[in-house]
């Protein structure tokens, strides 16, 4: 029993540092009877207890119930739950923290198997129906449940969704595990009834109406919601449902996986700010046709086969633009084949001409082969000031990225920054081989000198001697270049050397012109 207690007091001690370790303000002593100090973002650490008391090597518990409350705030609620032997200071304080993490994969012991996940169940529902709705509000809830069979998913969800609605929380995450292939959870849209809620993300779910027509509106307050592999009705009432019950919806994302894919490809919202819409593959093939009827929008990111075709594209307020388009096969090789040999739709120009007044484009490898494949004429962008080509993972066509170039430069008048992700890709010898194509860089090289480019970014730099030619070129031809940017990945100081000495004897055509060489973020 004695030696139970000192494991149990032992774990409870590193739960205790671990809190503080996530801390981003309160930093603790590991002497308790030392100092408390707070740590101020200029980085310095001032004393903020210059004397403790001596006999007492438990500062942390003389804390006020809102500081105790916020550290067992960064545990997962079973983890805050288990500080309550610690003393009875402890004792009551997991019903006054307002963020509530709920993780049936974290099972304290797995050979109890089905006996276990009711003790889980029986956990959850002590911990919320305790509160007492004015005096220990939620602020966020999360369930992540993956060992809960349907029976007891359908049985007891609702209820503890209901009870967090009640409970005033601002912020709910609902998502399932587990082998479900379809279906795992039935969420009404009454169960998320609120006055409350702002932020809500659930995934795998299947959202319904219960008498399967438009609901009224269920949340007045919500502004931002994120769908992870969530189904719903196709077609009316459909995901136009979903915008009906969030009227002030202002920031909606979707990402859809392998055998979740739901979205018909209209969205029509005068509130949405920000939409971002991601798919895994392209097995399901093109949506017939792509709507965004939002005049409010400022931030499209968009990553999916490309469409049929893209109509009542309503974006004059958009200011930043993400597009990562994939292309099939037959919508490449029938890409000018007349109706009567097979023509095949997938014009992605209407797209580009409702985007032209974005101020920031980054366009993936994918998007640049679409774009050459079935863009037609690059319309103007004359707000355009940063154009970011290319991704972290190169990969496309070096022959595309040279041939699109010129022309983006050419129809961007203001642009200010160029950001290339992977030019080592771009600029490697023998990728002609293939093609059976030669191009000339002159085009190319006339776009730069006649731009007014001021930063220049490379990004994924290696320092090859075909990068490095590159460089000399960009460098020498900039008019008004003013700051390059290189990253590069992790190498040794004397390769950083190396690549930092070989950029500064690069001669530069702007006298303005500085170098600045970064190691990349992880």
């Amino acid at each position: 029993m004695e030696e139970d207690c000192v494991r149990s007091h032992s774990r409870l001690e590193r739960i205790q540092l671990s809190a503080a370790r996530r801390l981003p303000k309160l930093i603790f002593s590991p002497e308790g009877s030392e100092k408390l100090f707070t740590h101020h973002h200029t980085g310095r650490i001032m004393e903020g207890n210059k004397k403790a008391n001596p006999s007492s090597r438990d500062l942390i518990s003389t804390l006020p119930d809102d500081v105790l409350c916020y550290i067992l705030s960064f545990l997962t609620t079973k983890e805050a739950a288990l500080t309550h032997v610690l003393s009875k200071r402890w004792s009551n304080l997991l019903q006054l923290v307002p963020i509530l993490d709920f993780d049936d994969s974290l099972l304290l012991n797995r050979r109890m198997g089905r006996e276990q996940t009711k003790v889980f169940m029986e956990f959850v529902e002590r911990v919320l129906f305790a509160r007492v709705k004015n005096s220990s509000p939620v602020k966020k809830a999360s369930f992540k449940l993956s060992h809960l069979d349907l029976h007891e998913r359908f049985d007891r969800v609702p209820l503890w969704v209901k009870r967090v609605m009640d409970l005033g929380a601002s912020e709910l995450c609902l998502s399932f595990g587990g082998d479900f292939k379809y279906v795992s959870f039935v969420l009404l849209y009454s169960d998320l009834k609120s006055k409350a809620l702002v932020n809500l993300r659930i995934g795998r779910v299947y959202l319904i109406h219960h008498d399967g027509t438009f609901p009224d509106s269920v949340s007045h307050t919500l502004t931002t919601l994120f769908l992870d592999s969530v189904q719903f009705t196709y077609g009316k009432p459909g995901f136009e449902a979903i915008l009906s019950a969030f009227p002030n919806l202002q920031n909606l994302r979707l990402h859809e996986s392998k055998e979740w894919y739901y979205w018909d490809g209209s969205v029509s919202s005068p509130t949405l700010k920000r939409f971002v819409y991601r798919r895994d593959d392209d097995t399901s093939g093109p949506k017939p046709c792509v709507k965004f009827d939002t005049p409010g929008l400022a931030y499209l990111e968009y990553s999916d086969v490309v469409a049929a075709k893209y109509e009542n594209l309503r974006l004059d307020s958009l200011v930043e633009a993400r597009l990562d388009l994939l292309l099939t096969a037959g919508q490449i090789m029938r890409k000018n084949a007349p109706d009567n040999v097979g023509f095949v739709p997938g014009d992605v120009s209407t797209l580009f001409k409702g985007i032209r007044h974005v101020k920031i484009l980054c366009l993936s490898p994918d998007a640049l082969d679409t774009l050459y494949y079935r863009g037609g004429e690059i319309p103007v962008f004359n707000n355009l000031i940063s154009l970011s080509l290319g991704s972290d993972r190169p990969h496309g066509s070096p022959y595309i990225f040279k041939k699109l170039l010129p022309s983006l430069l050419l129809k961007a008048p203001n642009l200010q920054t160029l950001i290339i992700k992977g030019l080592g890709h771009y600029v490697k010898k023998g990728w002609e081989v293939g093609w059976h194509l030669r191009l000339s860089l002159d085009d190319m090289y006339d776009a730069l000198s006649s731009s007014g480019l001021k930063v220049l970014q490379i990004n994924g730099y290696e320092g090859t001697g075909e990068e490095l030619s590159h460089m000399e070129r960009f460098l020498g031809t900039l008019p008004h270049l003013e700051m390059v940017r290189v990253t590069h990945k992790g190498v040794d100081d004397g390769e950083r050397r190396r690549l930092v000495n070989d950029l500064l004897c690069l001669t530069r055509a702007s006298p303005k012109c500085k170098v600045q060489v970064m190691k990349e973020s992880a």
